[in-house]
């Protein structure tokens, strides 16, 4: 009999392999951290002695979600944005949370984003930090990374331009000394499996012509893939005809920025020239429905994008611009605000949105045969549904369910690189309760201190009494 480390049974489990393929009754043989069998249960099960089986009987095992875009420290700012502009939420509460956090409410604030990704089924992620006040910064929102059990990409956000569009001073510097910084970064974190170093630059109304140059080069000399906020709102373009006399994406174009390597987030104003630019370049799109309506940017053009051939995977964005890092959540509203924009419901179905969040992520992140979909070979990344609530009950469609009708109480189980991350809902590595009691404390003496607290029109102010 041959040997495993888990033998998940008996479950109904959607693959995403290139058929699609649908599995009754089947099972998830993993060893290490490999799947390296995957079948009818009756088949699999007298084959194999694991160390661990799960009886998964009427439970749904889908690939791991892949979230391509997060400011995990803005963990720290969930409620503290409401009703403003781009610009206005920038200067009153995320920069000076950047610019005030210390290193230990950095990691514990990550690390509860994590948390909340993983009840999510999430599995690999992209995060965007702000400009790190010090290295230490940077250690401790890795740090958290590393702890989560997630796949992580780190970034850390280059500006030196941008005081007339609400881009403080303090987060600022030369490009030069971003360049310093993300060159020890790759020196300490060299890329493994599980932790790569990115490039990101703010926006295109965030860095100079110059900074720009700079960015490109550094990128193209030592391999580093880079990530680049394009087209949230109109601001950009607005910029960008005011410097270089024309719109940011044609521009982009012009000084070689857009290519294979480039992740472009949000691009809720992109038109026509702009897309086919993109598929020129072979641009890869992040798209971030909750925090484009959320800050009232608009909706991205995303059938557009997607007829188009354009690579596509979903993101949360930060809890600043979303109040909550919910993976599932985003793929419901991926769907509805495409729908709502065509005045048509055909134009995508929860098969489309469901490909963005693993195939399309696995494919951006350059590991579509590692991740993506759940096959022999492949790495153990999944997440389990539960038929626990009135919520998802009765389920005709594993697929629709996911997208339309979950929410977290129902994923019950997180595996990412064949370890268990959560099971029956319990977060199995951490303690999620004193995390969770440690952020709360923390992110109110942080808006306290940063003066955010104090400049944020609301008509509650709880825990202030």
């Amino acid at each position: 009999m041959n040997t495993a480390d888990i033998l998940l049974s008996n479950a109904l489990i959607v693959t995403q392999d290139e058929n699609r393929s649908i599995l009754p009754n089947s099972s998830i043989v993993i060893k290490g951290n490999r799947i390296i069998a995957i079948g009818p249960s009756m088949e699999i099960d007298p084959q194999y002695s694991a160390s661990k089986t799960v009886d998964l009987r009427g439970k749904i095992v889908f690939p791991g979600l892949i979230n391509t875009h997060d400011h995990l420290f803005q963990v720290a700012t969930k409620g503290l944005g409401e009703d403003m502009s781009v610009q206005d939420w920038v200067y009153v509460v995320t920069a000076p949370t950047a610019a005030n956090i210390s290193s230990d409410e950095m990691y514990t604030v990550c690390l509860t984003g994590c948390l909340e990704l993983i009840h999510c089924g999430v599995t690999s992620l992209i995060d965007m930090n702000y400009m790190a006040q010090t290295f230490a910064h940077h250690d401790e929102n890795i740090h958290a990374l590393v702890d989560s059990g997630l796949r992580s990409i780190y970034t850390s956000i280059i500006s030196d331009y941008g005081l007339q569009y609400g881009i403080p001073e303090y987060l600022m510097r030369p490009t030069d000394w971003f360049i310093d910084q993300y060159d020890q970064l790759i020196t300490k974190y060299p890329p493994t499996d599980r932790l790569a170093v990115w490039m990101a630059v703010g926006a295109p109304w965030t860095v100079s012509g110059e900074g720009l140059d700079k960015s490109l080069a550094f990128s193209k000399r030592t391999g580093t893939p880079m990530v680049m906020h394009i087209g949230e709102n109109w601001v950009d373009n607005h910029c960008s005809k005011d410097r270089f006399g024309m719109n940011s994406v044609p521009y982009l174009e012009k000084i070689g920025f857009l290519r294979p390597e480039l992740l472009a987030i949000h691009c809720v104003t992109l038109d026509d020239e702009d897309i086919a630019l993109f598929v020129k370049n072979n641009v890869k799109v992040s798209y971030n429905p909750v925090s484009n309506m959320y800050l009232g940017n608009g909706i991205p053009p995303m059938m557009k994008m997607r007829d188009a051939g354009l690579r596509i995977g979903l993101g949360v964005d930060g809890a600043g611009s979303n109040n909550s890092q919910d993976m599932i959540e985003t793929l419901k509203m991926a769907a509805l605000l495409q729908k709502g924009a065509a005045k048509d419901p055909s134009v995508i179905n929860a098969q489309q949105v469901l490909d963005w969040a693993t195939l399309g992520g696995a494919q951006i992140l350059g590991l579509e045969d590692q991740i993506g979909s759940l096959e022999v070979g492949k790495q153990a990344d999944l997440f389990v549904i539960a038929p626990n609530s009135a919520k998802v009950v009765p389920i005709h469609d594993p697929v629709a369910t996911l997208v339309y009708s979950c929410g977290q109480e129902n994923v019950e189980m997180t595996i990412a690189n064949g370890v268990i991350l959560m099971q029956d809902g319990i977060i199995q590595h951490l303690d999620e309760a004193e995390i969770l009691r440690q952020c709360q404390e923390m992110s109110l003496a942080l808006a306290e201190r940063c003066g955010s607290d104090s400049k944020v029109k609301r008509t509650w102010k709880g825990n202030r009494a």
